[in-house]
């Protein structure tokens, strides 16, 4: 029994699925018209009479909107509005219109629910400061909005105008359409506009034949302009003047705290300088890879070993095992053990290694600082200063950003007050070159070091054995000896060579693997994992470290729902 509720169940829910997915859509509506009436009054400002036909398909819809925004006018007015011909009230039940205003004028018809049936909306509304001045009086207005999820099939945009104003030319669209004359003006006629696409008029008249005074935001408008010419140089010249008078500064601070160090260039060097520790050289040498080769550095005391997993779907892991050996080791390496494995645990994977570094790998950069600083490599007041010159570059770079930012908004609010414009473009070139300032500044902290003069001596003659272990990468020396693969690999790993490293001398041949990799096919010979588990140990590294022409008035949106 419960076997056969759960199959009707499933059923049911399957027949559901399917036939109401159609249904939702099948609900679809097109406009058979969206006529405009534009009628210019003798003071300028224009009545506009809106009229749609929607036809609706499926399910049901109880209302129809349209918003017109008011830009680059001097604002809307909303005279009245109906459905089907009959005069509509104002309110949000249906049968009503419901009307807001603002940047946009906000109209909204409630009707009961609807569905496959024709219903007209119309709005009418007047808008002022729509003549534009020039050479002469120009109407650009868009009729039909750019935003309407609806296809249109055919539109008639209608104008009319006062006696006294005869246009220059035949009004226009920026569509293909055809054109009429009448008694009081011009139709005009285009079909088949697909969805978003929009329909501007533009119509030129005798200057001064519609209106004297041009439009306040077309006022505002070239106020604007003039300002902000006015006003580049300005910015232009406080941003330069910030970048170098501050650029000047940290040249100084710089040459001032120069060190005239007597180091010999790099030079490819065949032989390690010392036996300095694989992680301590990785901080000498400013490398990420540093605790990867203290791991193949513990692998090769027998501290540590890796084993090839195979895993499910043919994947393939390697896991990092720990080794009970009484083995003597140095304190940044038992930091490095500590941050790797959880307390009593003995395994983890490679892949998670640079994560777990990541959150716990602070006392293990403590304990190598430690011993750079025991060896007279290190400088902590270099270091003090580095911190407090990489705080104050991102101090200042916040703060010029906050500073450009805020000067913009006030510089485009008040654009057409002439001093106002001067004032907030010199703040935004104050805060434009301080932004590139602090770039500058955070680029010399980055580079500036914390050795001591013996310190980089040392980092000198390491880079020539980083140099030297590149070429052998590279294939660029001959003369060498297989063991010398596993004796300089954990150097490789501190410079990022791993990979190349550990190619090349697969390439080369009869390569053993170390003792401490034990591969899943049981055999010591399988030398593409120890490309694999080298590649692995590159990427650990890198993980841990780090439209032309004049806007025309009017537009907006329409739809239904």
């Amino acid at each position: 029994m419960l076997r056969k509720s759960f199959v009707t169940l499933v059923s049911v829910l399957l027949i559901a699925l399917f036939t109401a997915t159609p249904a939702l859509a099948a609900k679809s509506y097109y406009a058979e018209r969206f006529d405009v009436d534009v009628a210019i009054q003798e003071n300028g400002s224009i009545i506009v009479t809106e009229t749609v036909e929607f036809h609706f398909e499926g399910d049901p819809f109880t209302f129809a909107f349209r918003e017109i925004s008011a830009a680059e006018t001097d604002g809307l007015t909303f005279l009245d509005a109906s459905m089907d011909g009959v005069p509509m009230p104002l309110g949000t039940q249906a049968g009503q219109v419901e009307v807001s205003g603002g940047d946009s004028l906000q109209v909204k018809w409630h009707f009961p629910a609807t569905s496959n049936a024709t219903r007209v909306f119309t709005v009418r509304y007047r808008v002022e400061g729509v003549i534009r001045k020039g050479q002469a009086d120009t109407l650009i207005w868009r009729a039909i909005p750019e935003d309407h999820d609806y296809a249109i099939r055919a539109s008639t945009i209608t104008l009319t105008f006062p006696s006294q104003a005869v246009p220059l030319e035949a009004p226009r669209l920026n569509r293909d359409f055809e054109s009429a004359s009448t008694a009081q003006g011009f139709t005009l006629t285009a079909g088949g506009l697909d969805e978003d696409q929009d329909l501007i008029l533009t119509a030129l008249f005798p200057s001064d034949s519609l209106t004297r005074a041009a439009p306040l935001w077309q006022t505002r408008q070239e106020q604007t302009e003039a300002a902000t010419s006015q006003a580049l140089p300005v910015s232009l010249f406080a941003g330069a003047a910030a970048f170098l008078l501050g650029g000047f500064g940290l040249w100084s601070y710089a040459r001032a705290n120069k060190r005239e160090l007597n180091l010999s260039d790099v030079m490819p060097t065949p032989n390690p300088p010392s036996n300095l520790p694989p992680a301590v050289v990785g901080a000498l040498t400013g490398q990420p890879n540093g605790f990867m080769g203290a791991i193949f550095d513990l692998a090769s005391r027998g501290v540590l070993e890796i084993e090839e997993q195979k895993g499910a779907w043919g994947t393939v892991n390697y896991v990092l095992a720990r080794r009970q050996m009484e083995v003597p080791v140095r304190p940044h390496e038992q930091s490095l053990l500590d941050a790797l494995y959880e307390r009593g645990g003995t395994e983890i994977n490679m892949n998670e290694i640079a994560a777990r570094l990541g959150m716990k790998g602070k006392a293990f950069d403590r304990a190598v600082e430690a011993e750079l600083v025991q060896r007279g490599w290190f400088d902590l007041n270099r270091k003090r200063t580095r911190r407090n010159l990489a705080a104050g570059g991102i101090a200042v770079l916040l703060l010029s950003i906050i500073i450009f930012i805020g000067a913009v908004v006030a510089w485009v609010s008040n654009g057409f007050d002439a001093t106002l414009s001067m004032l907030f473009a010199g703040i935004t070139g104050l805060g434009a070159g301080t932004f590139l300032l602090s770039i500058i500044l955070l680029i010399y902290a980055g580079t500036y070091s914390t050795l001591t003069p013996a310190g980089e001596e040392q980092a000198v003659r390491w880079k020539g054995f980083q140099a030297y272990l590149k070429l052998v990468s590279k294939g660029r020396e001959t003369a060498i000896r297989p063991d010398f693969f596993e004796m300089y690999l954990a150097y490789a790993a501190v410079f990022g060579l791993g990979a190349q490293w550990a190619k090349y001398f697969q390439k080369m041949g009869d390569v053993p693997l170390p003792i401490w990799l034990h591969a899943a096919a049981g055999v010591n010979t399988d030398f593409g994992a120890m490309v694999v588990v080298m590649s692995a140990s590159d990427a650990a590294g890198v993980s841990a470290g780090g439209a032309g022409g004049a806007g025309a008035s009017g537009g907006g949106s329409s739809g239904a729902g």
